[in-house]
C-alpha cells in the first residue's frame, strides 16, 4: 500500500528538519511493505535529502542486505532484529558509497512492527550518541505517522468496499420496491371493485373496505421506504474522504422513523378518527385467529385533540395488537382501551389475558432485537416491534409503560371498565400496554 501524499509531505519535513539540526546530511525514509519472493523486505523510498541525488539507489540494496536481518522479516520478528543490533547501527558505507561516509540506520517501530528506516549519511563527523539519542526520538514520531497513515489507507479501502456494496443493496432495494408496486396496485384495484359491487348493509363490503384502506397504507409506507433508499444513496455518493473541517453551514436532517422511513409530522387529531380502521380491521382479525376482542366505543377515544402522526400512532397501536394476539392463548380476550387520562395526557390500554410478561424481561423490553423468554419458544419474531414503538410515541412527545401481570379477580386495576372486567374475570396472569399522548392545551 503505497504512502499517502499527506505522509510523503510529513516524512520530507522531517528531513528539511533534520538537515538544518544537523548541517549537511543526506538521508532517505523508506517504508516497509512487506517480503517480496525471495523473504527479502520491500522497502520503498518516500522522501529524501537532497532529492536530486541517486543516493536511494546505491543504499537500497545495502540497506536490505547489510541493515536488515539476512533472513528477511519472517526469519526473525523486527523487535528481535533491532535488539541483536541487525536491523539499526552505525557504521561505514557499501564500497559504492565513499567510504568517508558515516552511516547512521534508524528502525521506524510502532507497536513492535517496523514501518520503515531513516537513513542517514554525512562525512564530516561521526554520529555521537546524543545525536542518535536524538534520532531515535524523531523516529518514534516518523513510525507514528507511518501507522496512521496505513491504518487510514485500510480504513479508506474498507470504506470504498461497504460503499460498493450499500450501491448493490440499493439498487436491489429499489427493484423489489418496483416490483413490489404492482400486485400491491392490484389488490387495490381488486378491493375498490369488489366495494361497487356490495352494498353497505352486505357483512362482506366491511372487509373490502378493509381491503382497499389496507393497500393504500401499503402504498404509503412502500413511498416511505423508497424515499428512505434515496437518502441512502446520497450517503452513498458522497466522497469517501470526510472533510477536513465540519460545514458549518450544513442544516442537520431531521431524524427518521425507523418504521415509517420519514420526517415526524405531529398535527392536532382525535384518538377516534385515528384508530376506527385499526379497529375494523382488528374485529375482522380477532375472529380469524381464534381470540376474543374487546375495544372501548370510539367516542371514549376522542375526548380532546392530540398531537400526533396517524401512521405512526397506527403502526404503535398495531404492534401492540398483533404481539397481544401472538403471545396469547386461543379464547384469550385481546383489548384496546381509550378512557384512560391524566393531566395534559391521554392513555391508549391495550391488553391481553395471555401469559404476562417475566419481570427480568420487562427491563429490556424496549431494547431492539430484545426477545427474551420468547426466543425460547416457537412463535416468530425480530424483537424490534416494541423498540420501534417506543421510539414513535417518544418522538410524538408522549411515553408508554407496562403493567405485567395485572392479577386476579378484583386485583384488576380501577381502570378497567366493568365491562370488560367481568369478560375477564378471573384472570391471574395478562400485560397491558399503556400509551400517553399529549393534548394540545
Amino acid at each position: 500500500m503505497p504512502a499517502s501524499a499527506e505522509l510523503v509531505d510529513l516524512c520530507q519535513t522531517h528531513l528539511e528538519l533534520l538537515r538544518r539540526t544537523f548541517g549537511e546530511v543526506s538521508s532517505v525514509i523508506y517504508l516497509t511493505l512487506g517480503v517480496d519472493a525471495d523473504a527479502e523486505p520491500v522497502l520503498v523510498p518516500i522522501a529524501q535529502i537532497p532529492e536530486s541525488s541517486d543516493l536511494n539507489d546505491l543504499l537500497n540494496p545495502m540497506i536490505r542486505r547489510d541493515a536488515l536481518p539476512a533472513s528477511g522479516m519472517a526469519g526473525m520478528s523486527m523487535v528481535d532484529a533491532v535488539a541483536s543490533g541487525e536491523l539499526a547501527g552505525v557504521g561505514h558505507t557499501s564500497p559504492d558509497i565513499d567510504s568517508s561516509m558515516e552511516r547512521l540506520v534508524v528502525p521506524l517501530i510502532h507497536q513492535e512492527i517496523v514501518m520503515g528506516v531513516l537513513v542517514m549519511l554525512r562525512s564530516d563527523r561521526p554520529w555521537q550518541a546524543s545525536e542518535q539519542q536524538y534520532l531515535q526520538t524523531v523516529s518514534v514520531s516518523l513510525a507514528a505517522g507511518c501507522f496512521l497513515d496505513r491504518q487510514n489507507q485500510w480504513l479508506h479501502q474498507r470504506l470504498k468496499t461497504k460503499q460498493a456494496l450499500q450501491g448493490e443493496q440499493s439498487e436491489v432495494f429499489h427493484n423489489l420496491l418496483h416490483q413490489f408496486r404492482n400486485p400491491l396496485t392490484a389488490i387495490g384495484t381488486f378491493g375498490k371493485l369488489m366495494l361497487r359491487r356490495l352494498s353497505q348493509d352486505d357483512p362482506n363490503y366491511r372487509l373490502a373496505d378493509g381491503i382497499v384502506r389496507e393497500s393504500k397504507r401499503l402504498t404509503e409506507l412502500v413511498t416511505d421506504f423508497d424515499a428512505a433508499v434515496d437518502i441512502g444513496d446520497v450517503d452513498i455518493a458522497r466522497e469517501v474522504t470526510p472533510p477536513l473541517l465540519p460545514e458549518s453551514s450544513e442544516i442537520p436532517q431531521k431524524p427518521l422513523l425507523p418504521a415509517l422511513g420519514r420526517s415526524l409530522e405531529a398535527t392536532p387529531q382525535l384518538l377516534g378518527d385515528v384508530l376506527e380502521p385499526l379497529i375494523t380491521v382488528t374485529v375482522a382479525a380477532a375472529s380469524e385467529r381464534h381470540r376474543q376482542f374487546w375495544h372501548s366505543p370510539l367516542a371514549s377515544f376522542s375526548q380532546e385533540l392530540v398531537a400526533i402522526d396517524a401512521q405512526a400512532l397506527q403502526e404503535v397501536v398495531a404492534n401492540l395488537l398483533d404481539n397481544a394476539f401472538k403471545y396469547s392463548p386461543l379464547q384469550a380476550w385481546v383489548w384496546l382501551l381509550g378512557s384512560l387520562g391524566k393531566e395534559n395526557y391521554l392513555g391508549i390500554a391495550v391488553g391481553d389475558s395471555g401469559p404476562g410478561i417475566p419481570l427480568e424481561d420487562q427491563v429490556h423490553l424496549f431494547e431492539r432485537s430484545y426477545r427474551g423468554i420468547q426466543s425460547q419458544g416457537t412463535i416468530p419474531g425480530t424483537g424490534l416491534g416494541l423498540a420501534i414503538a417506543k421510539d414513535l410515541i417518544t418522538q410524538m412527545g408522549g411515553t408508554i409503560e407496562v403493567v405485567s401481570p395485572l392479577g386476579a379477580g378484583d386485583a384488576h386495576p380501577p381502570w378497567i371498565p366493568i365491562s370488560l372486567h367481568q369478560s375477564l374475570s378471573p384472570m391471574e396472569n395478562g400485560t397491558v400496554f399503556i400509551i400517553w399522548l399529549p393534548t394540545t392545551h
